[in-house]
């Protein structure tokens, strides 16, 4: 008997899901390789200005790629190999950015090391152009460090230290140990977090918009077809610049962790403490774990700071008056509050959903449904904007200058994450529960309402935090869609950021760094465990 006769509330979920990804996913993406023709292809690819933004992308990806993977497998290897002081301190220090704006890096470095640096001008007297493709190199790198740091802790905590002790009663020591154990152990972990860190500089939009200046990247590139020309056609074709190296890296980076291989456990686990690091190596590393460390904890202090001086740069008098500004931007604080909220909660309900009906089902669609939610961690985020900016802004679907355009974007984004890790929690519970319940006549619907989310409260609000962060903080999806009627808080302090009111963008930065670390820290104090974020 088919899906659909038996279970007919089933049959219709499923198509909801397929109706939706088609809908929300595919359809405007679909729409940006459309809207541009032959000759608008011709036109940028032959204008050396887009050459060179094309060579000055990839340039910044390879050099941020190298810088931001070696720093972070050695801050990965200094607090889960070793035993330097403050492992725990500086493990929470990284994950810092991962909660805050894309944007907020370059910005605080700019307030920090540029011409009126608290640091460049007021401590040491330079005169310092901190804009340029060295100043988004420093600032891409120690954004997506903690990315690639995280990706390789999981690995080297998958490494016994029993095969470090074998090696050295081998007589192994020192590097040799290192280069011939750890370091092979490890690689296929550090590709994956390389590909992985590739993908968001590529795509990342926010910190180049801040500190590029006339370094010129596609994604600043794109944003300016439509800002300075309004030629969205333009726009498309650079976008579709930005999807197609960034899909391939995706498309390799998912092939090369899923075909990884380095079984080092067999049988019961034996736990045993890391042998002592020596003196001069484990010095060396807690120094360079404080001095990262350091350029991640100035970022915050550099955003605080410049929420209560008069002005940054030239008058260092404490002030209150920007807290106006953040009333006075209440709009744009409340839209983004609630479209996240909404946004948020739509992810998680759909991303959870998809993965218990993929996990647990066979039906025709499957595999479509399978890949479409995964897909949008492949797109960069100014690619889907611009895909719905092109959809929904015109009849049939004009949806222009509404709260639903944005939330629906913000919503479709992040579903890869909770669908990911939906994947992975119900992997994790035996099927033999689900179908002793069908035996006795449970429905499916039945079965996911009392067996299954019981046991996915703690996944099931990963994903709506994950989410609810990453839709509040976000630029680049925005960018294309907010308007007077629906402006979100990201695209105020953008703005901001470009007339020089510094003061006012760091009250509004440091209002949503509260927003987002008060949630957290809420669901982390009611939840506890049961909530794990940002598992890459």
């Amino acid at each position: 008997m088919s899906t659909r006769v038996r279970e007919p509330v089933l049959f219709l979920v499923i198509g909801v899901l397929i109706a939706s990804l088609m809908v929300f996913v595919v359809y405007p993406s679909i729409q940006v390789f459309l809207y541009p023709s032959g000759t608008d292809f011709i036109k940028i690819l032959m204008n050396p200005r887009y050459q060179r933004s094309i060579l000055n992308s990839l340039y910044i990806v390879v050099l941020s790629t190298l810088s931001a993977t070696f720093l972070g497998f050695i801050y990965a290897y200094a607090i889960t190999r070793t035993d330097i002081p403050f492992r725990k301190f500086f493990k929470g220090i990284s994950l810092l950015p991962l909660f805050s704006p894309p944007f907020m890096v370059a910005f605080s470095y700019i307030m920090l090391f540029g011409k009126n640096g608290l640091i460049t001008s007021k401590l040491l007297g330079l005169q310092v152009n901190i804009f340029g493709w060295h100043g988004l190199w420093f600032a891409q790198t120690v954004a997506f460090l903690p990315v690639a740091s995280l990706v390789m802790e999981g690995v080297l905590q998958s490494i016994p230290p029993s095969l470090e002790y074998a090696g050295r009663n081998l007589g192994a020591s020192g590097f040799t140990l290192f280069r011939t154990i750890t370091f092979p152990l490890a690689r296929p972990g550090v590709a994956g977090a390389a590909l992985l860190v590739a993908i968001q500089v590529l795509a990342d939009f926010g910190n180049p918009i801040m500190i590029s200046g006339d370094f010129s990247v596609v994604a600043t590139e794109a944003w300016m077809r439509v800002e300075g020309w309004a030629d969205i056609a333009g726009a498309a074709v650079l976008s579709l610049l930005l999807l197609v190296p960034s899909f391939l890296i995706f498309l390799f980076q998912r092939y090369w962790v899923s075909r990884r291989s380095y079984v080092t456990i067999t049988g019961k686990i034996t736990q045993i403490d890391i042998q002592k690091t020596g003196t001069w190596i484990r010095w060396v590393l807690f120094l360079i774990c404080f001095s990262l460390s350091l350029l991640i904890i100035l970022v915050y202090l550099a955003l605080f700071m410049g929420a209560f001086v008069e002005g940054w740069g030239f008058n260092w008098t404490p002030t209150l008056r920007y807290v106006q500004e953040i009333l006075s931007r209440s709009p744009e604080l409340t839209n983004s509050l609630l479209f996240s909220i909404f946004a948020g909660a739509g992810s998680a309900v759909f991303s959870i959903t998809a993965a218990y009906i993929v996990s647990r089902k066979r039906f025709f669609g499957r595999r479509f449904i399978d890949f479409t939610c995964i897909l949008p961690a492949a797109l960069p985020g100014i690619f889907l904007g611009l895909g719905y900016s092109i959809s929904y802004t015109k009849p049939p679907f004009d949806l222009y200058g509404t709260a639903a355009i944005v939330v629906l974007a913000l919503m479709f984004w992040n579903i890869a994450m909770g669908y990911q890790t939906g994947i992975g929690v119900f992997q994790q519970i035996s099927p033999s529960l689900s179908e002793a319940a069908s035996n006795l006549g449970a429905g499916s619907l039945r079965i996911f309402r009392e067996i299954e989310i019981p046991l996915i409260k703690g996944p099931f609000f990963s994903a709506f935090i994950v989410s609810f962060i990453r839709a509040i903080t976000t630029l680049s999806v925005v960018v294309f869609i907010v308007t007077q009627k629906n402006v979100v808080t990201t695209f105020s302090i953008m703005n901001l950021v470009s007339d020089g009111f510094y003061g006012k963008a760091a009250a509004l930065t440091c209002t949503l760094l509260i927003i987002a670390f008060g949630l957290l820290g809420i669901t982390k104090l009611v939840l506890g465990k049961n909530v794990v974020l940002f598992k890459v």
